[in-house]
Order: structure tokens, then C-alpha cells, then sequence
């Protein structure tokens, strides 16, 4: 009798349930067909467990499997917003001349170097005692004016306000960029596009704009960057 009760309520469940798939529009019938799917699955997994016939862990991961295609769904959803949220990523910008190799991180305004030419040549500029950063400066003055300046930016927006002004010297131009400095200089990808070159030069000038304490020699480099790539 008592199976004769689960039978007939079986069938009763099965009509009503075929009843309510055929009122669907063929959109929502697929989202209820993947739901039925899942409580049959975690409801026969429950008496298989209840049963002895399957361990508790076999039962959870059973009921896992009709969610796969729903946390697919939610991922693709999810790629556009997190192609939007990469555009806020900030790459580093790096800055080269004859002697130095100069990396600014102008959203947490973090800066490192490494020394490609001279006395110090392979040695990072973090590395440098007080001392040495003196002499380097004092060659750099002599033999390599933008390497010179460029020390000059890193030392002052590492807060060292002692150094000499160098507001008299001017980079060279566009021209006298290859277009792989250029997007280094942007902190971009090689072949962005266009409307990435000047999004990017927007971000960066206003976080180092002179009127707002920046470095003339850094603004100058990319404007020069963002000129040869528009």
C-alpha cells in the first residue's frame, strides 16, 4: 500500500510538473528544465545516502554537477565587467634614457631605476647609498644631461627636496621616441588603440601635472608619447 501511495503521487507530480513546462516560453523552459534537473538529482542523491547505497560526499558532488552550467552562465556574464574593471588596472610606466631605466608607478607613486651605463652600471638605484647617488649625479650632470634629470625626478618624488631644479632642460621630442618607449612610457600594451593612448595620457598627466607638484621631465616625456602614437 505504501508503495502504491508513492506510485500514484510520483505520477501526480510527474503531470503536474509536464503541465507547467508546457505553459513556458521555450526561454524560461530551459531554466526550469535545468532546475528540475537539480533537486532530481540532490533528491535522489538524499535517498541514496538515506539508503546506504552512496556516501555523503558522492551525494554532494552529484549536486553539484546541474550547477555547473549555471556558474558557466554567471562567468560569461561576469567577463564584460571584468574587462571594464582592467581598464582601471594601472601598469607601471617606464622611462629610459643612455644611463637609466626608470619605472614609475603613478597610482601608489612608488618608483624604482636600475643604472644601465657607468661606475654603477646593473646596480638598482634603491641599492645606492646617499654617497653614490651623489656621484652618479655628479657624472650624470656632466655626461648625460637627461639621465641627469631624469635622476633629478626619482630622487625628488622619493622625497629627497634637496636636489637642483631642472626646469631648464626639455627632453627631446616626439620623433625621438620609438613607438615601443612610447607605450612603455603610457604603461600600455604594444598596438593599443587609440582611444587607450589618450585615456592613458589623461590618467597619468593629471597624477603628474607640474601645476600639481609633478616633474616637468616626466610630463614632457608623455606628452612626446602620447603625440607619437595619435
Amino acid at each position: 500500500m505504501p508503495r502504491l501511495i508513492l506510485l500514484l503521487a510520483l505520477i501526480g507530480g510527474l503531470w503536474y510538473w509536464w503541465s507547467v513546462v508546457k505553459g513556458l516560453s521555450p526561454e524560461e523552459r530551459r531554466s526550469f528544465l535545468w532546475r528540475s534537473g537539480f533537486w532530481v538529482v540532490l533528491g535522489l542523491s538524499v535517498v541514496l545516502v538515506a539508503s546506504g547505497r552512496m556516501h555523503w560526499l558522492g551525494a554532494g558532488i552529484a549536486a553539484l554537477i546541474p550547477l555547473t552550467k549555471t556558474l558557466f552562465t554567471l562567468g560569461l556574464r561576469a567577463l564584460p565587467f571584468l574587462r571594464v574593471l582592467s581598464r582601471f588596472k594601472s601598469t607601471p610606466s617606464q622611462f629610459r634614457t643612455k644611463s637609466l631605466l626608470v619605472t614609475v608607478n603613478f597610482a601608489n607613486k612608488q618608483m624604482s631605476g636600475e643604472v644601465l651605463a657607468g661606475e654603477f652600471t646593473g646596480k638598482s638605484l634603491s641599492e645606492l647609498t646617499p654617497e653614490e647617488l651623489n656621484s652618479l649625479a655628479a657624472d650624470l650632470r656632466t655626461n648625460d644631461r637627461e639621465s641627469f634629470v631624469l635622476l633629478n625626478a626619482y630622487r625628488m618624488r622619493g622625497g629627497d627636496s634637496s636636489q637642483e631644479s631642472s626646469d631648464d632642460y626639455r627632453p627631446s621630442g616626439a620623433s625621438d621616441l620609438s613607438n615601443d618607449e612610447c607605450y612603455k612610457i603610457l604603461g600600455l600594451e604594444i598596438n593599443a588603440s587609440k582611444e587607450d593612448v589618450l585615456k592613458a595620457h589623461k590618467r597619468l598627466i593629471q597624477r603628474l601635472h607640474p601645476d600639481r607638484g609633478g616633474s616637468d621631465y616626466l610630463a614632457a616625456k608623455i606628452n612626446a608619447a602620447k603625440d607619437k602614437l595619435s
